[in-house]
């Protein structure tokens, strides 16, 4: 897999670290190739720079604990992001890092929109592709047994089918609904 590319977006020693975070080896999903598709999703999306950046730094924390995770990833783009950016561009990149704790910007929020998208865009996949993806998933809890993962996943699953929407751009519920839609509703009846 090819590393995105950071130049011009992030000095080397911030984006080594950060390499470094998402390449842990107990990340089986949240790792190099979420962050390689979710920015080339949020290229697809025309995501700024801004936006670039909180996607690099939204799971640089990650052990499955929202918000915690979150809130230590937004931390973290905050000191590593000192004195690199303007204070105001650091609160955005960190305002933007906390929107993926419930994946719903509000309505005329169009850079929280597009993160947030590209942030779920792999919930679109093709189904092999989902399946291998809810599999890395999967490992990223080995204190669950099947029985309390089934559980958990399944109340994630109906808490975005109960949307009116998964993705917030027109963009990506052109790209991604349907097909994030089936998958998860075919997922749901493998889970029962």
């Amino acid at each position: 897999m090819r590393f995105p590319d950071w130049d011009g977006l992030l000095p080397d020693n911030v984006a080594l670290d950060l390499l470094a975070r998402w390449n842990e080896r107990r990340r089986h999903y949240h790792g190099i190739s979420h962050l390689v598709n979710g920015l080339q999703a949020l290229q697809e999306l025309g995501g700024t720079e801004l936006e670039q950046i909180a996607f690099w730094f939204h799971d640089a924390v990650h052990s499955n604990a929202t918000p915690a995770d979150e809130r230590a990833s937004a931390d973290l783009a905050g000191a590593m992001l000192s004195g690199v950016l303007p204070v105001h561009d650091v609160s955005e990149v960190q305002r933007l890092i906390m929107l993926t704790t419930h994946h719903q910007p509000v309505s005329d929020d169009v850079g929280g929109a597009r993160l947030c998208d590209a942030d779920l865009s792999a919930m679109g996949a093709d189904w092999d592709t989902y399946v291998d993806n809810i599999a890395g998933i999967r490992l990223e809890f080995p204190h669950l047994n099947d029985k309390a993962w089934r559980k958990g996943r399944s109340k994630f699953v109906v808490k975005f089918l109960d949307r009116r929407w998964l993705f917030s751009t027109w963009e990506g519920r052109h790209r991604w609904e349907d097909q994030a839609r089936a998958n998860m509703v075919r997922e749901l009846a493998c889970l029962s």
